[in-house]
């Protein structure tokens, strides 16, 4: 009788613990997905980072030479 009692008193909060923590797994699956997607869109920001700042860089260095080149 007493399991039976503790059983009505707790049973409503512990199946709504135990739904919370089903749907939370749940929701893990659709977190990875958009995880997934955003570190791709971050590696190819990143690639296009570098490539402007080595193209930068080579435009630098070349006006640079052209203006020591064109003092002499």
């Amino acid at each position: 009788m007493k399991f039976y009692n503790s059983c009505k008193k707790y049973g409503a909060k512990v199946s709504v613990l135990a739904l919370s923590v089903v749907g939370t797994s749940v929701m893990a699956e659709d977190f990875t997905a958009k995880i997934t997607e955003a570190s791709t869109a971050a590696n190819a920001n990143q690639t296009a980072v570098i490539t402007a700042i080595l193209t930068l860089a080579a435009i630098s260095f070349g006006v640079g030479m052209l203006v020591q080149w064109l003092r002499k």
